[in-house]
């Protein structure tokens, strides 16, 4: 064999080897680079100031409603959300939440999504806010998130509420009263099918007060619903919060014209009263009204919170059990009587009555705090 072969095949060897030697002390100080700019990073932003909310939630529920013909009965799927939420830095923060659900948006591409939407506060006092929202309205039973409401009235499950908007608040320095003015999207877009710029907006006027155990979430609003031509909306809550129990009333009323006040409007109040921090019981009911007689062309209602003519009652009994001590399960079973009285189309006054029984649980998923952990 060719000696010259040999040395080179040797020398090959040695640089081969030589070559894997510095790749892997690049290998090695590279990492030890990228852990010292890692633990400087986490020493600068931590966990908590670009998420502090980062969770996934479910519902589900099993019914049963009698009625005059073939009773319903079943199990299904209520909600299951997604929520993100943090501190960006310099006043700005964000909240993300997405209603997860089968059916494509109709309106605009944040059709699904409940919350979408930038904070800014430059300090404790004052907040603007764009993007995906709630709109501006007053009362508790509105004001509670979807997912821990139980047989809720027509203006709750009829108004599109979610929808975009830019908003500016006010807080006092104790932070017990909130002042909000928001312009947004107007449900009747969602209502009467048209494009996000058809042109109509709400304009929203909010209070939430704080006065110890008394708690209110007031607001009027101005919803168009065509060109010029507006809903009024006033939504006034009231609560009272002690340790052991309470108790909120909301009154909503509805004009379509200047002389179309006390035809339309409803009440809702609830009580919940806590044997332990695990288990409390509830107590519903509501009446709600649209007797106005402004309608849209011939036959078709204005307000679509409830039909033209048509008068319906809930009231029900409830308990609530969170078997774990974070209460990320909660198990439900509730019983309600509901009522629709109204005048059919030979003149005869009709009222339809029903049952329903609803048994189900939710349970939240909290990555926050287990990550934080």
């Amino acid at each position: 064999m060719d000696k010259n072969f040999v040395y080179l095949h040797i020398n090959k060897i040695k640089n081969k080897n030589n070559n894997t030697l510095k790749t892997r002390i690049l290998t090695l100080a590279a990492a030890v680079l990228l852990l010292s700019i890692s633990s400087q990073v986490q020493a600068q932003v931590k966990w908590g100031e670009v998420f502090n909310k980062f969770k996934l939630e479910v519902r589900a529920d099993g019914e049963y409603t009698t009625t005059d013909s073939t009773p319903n009965l079943g199990f299904h799927g209520k909600y299951f959300n997604f929520m993100l939420g943090g501190d960006l830095g310099g006043g700005f923060s964000y909240y993300f939440k997405q209603r997860i659900v089968a059916n494509p948006g109709s309106v605009t591409f944040f059709d699904n999504t409940d919350f979408l939407y930038l904070d800014y506060m430059p300090n404790q006092n004052w907040r603007l806010r764009f993007g995906k929202d709630a709109m501006a309205l007053g009362g508790f039973e509105y004001d509670a998130s979807p997912i821990d409401v139980y047989f809720p009235t027509n203006i709750w499950r009829n108004i599109y509420c979610f929808q975009l908007a830019a908003s500016g608040a006010y807080i006092t320095d104790d932070g017990n009263h909130t002042f909000i003015a928001q312009v947004s999207n107007s449900p009747y877009l969602n209502y009467n099918n048209l494009n996000f710029d058809a042109g109509l907006v709400a304009y929203n006027l909010y209070w939430a007060g704080n006065m110890g155990h008394f708690h209110t979430l007031w607001s009027t609003s101005m919803v168009e619903y065509k060109w010029s031509s507006y809903l009024n909306m006033t939504m006034l809550g009231a609560k009272l919060i002690y340790d052991k129990w309470d108790l909120y009333f909301d009154f909503m009323h509805h004009a379509l014209a200047i002389d179309d006040w006390g035809k339309n409007f409803g009440f809702v109040s609830c009580a919940n009263y806590y044997f332990t921090p695990q288990f409390n019981i509830f107590v519903k009911g509501m009446y709600e009204q649209n007797k106005s007689d402004v309608t849209l062309g011939s036959s078709v209602s204005i307000d679509h919170q409830l039909a033209s003519g048509h008068a319906t009652a809930r009231y029900g009994l409830g308990f609530e059990w969170f078997p774990t001590e974070q209460k990320n399960v909660r198990l439900h079973i509730y019983g309600c009587r509901m009522t629709d009285s109204y005048t059919d189309n030979a003149g005869q006054d009709v009222t339809d009555a029903s049952w329903n029984f609803n048994i189900g649980a939710t349970w939240t998923m909290d990555y926050f705090k287990l990550f934080k952990k």
